[in-house]
């Protein structure tokens, strides 16, 4: 599979089960293809939403189109979509896109991780965690 677009975000603001990733196909319109085929897109503040026994994507931002916030349906199977039905019903989950991809027959996929929100103190721990370990990187460079 060849990546399109990354959602780097994702990852900072969600906790990821990492056991529960699918993929998925879009129902796409013809121009919107071809921009998400030529990189013009950004899924970097998109969520899932079930509704009606189907999942639709929210907020993808693709350029160039008069109306760029529409919803759009994803191809699942039924049994996906009741496995993902039941988990976000018992655990409070979010469903978010973190990968559009070209599979090897030139379909445009999405991936997306069931996942649970981080709180701010989380973030903010996190960015020390970082900043520390960068410190003492340029420390041993140096010394």
């Amino acid at each position: 599979m060849k990546l399109i677009i990354n959602n780097k975000k994702a990852g900072f603001d969600y906790n990821l089960l990492k056991k529960e990733k699918f993929i998925a196909g879009i129902e796409l319109l013809g121009i919107e293809v071809k921009l998400i085929k030529q990189k013009k897109v950004s899924i970097k503040n998109s969520y899932c939403k079930l509704i009606n026994n189907n999942i639709y994507i929210f907020d993808m931002y693709i350029s160039n189109i008069s109306t760029p916030k529409r919803r759009r349906k994803l191809l699942l199977k039924k049994k996906e979509i009741n496995q993902i039905k039941k988990q976000i019903k018992n655990l409070n989950l979010n469903i978010i896109p973190t990968e559009i991809v070209l599979n090897n027959r030139n379909f445009i996929k999405i991936k997306f991780f069931l996942a649970k929100s981080k709180k701010k103190y989380e973030k903010r721990n996190l960015r020390k965690i970082k900043s520390l370990e960068n410190f003492k990187k340029l420390y041993n460079y140096y010394t």
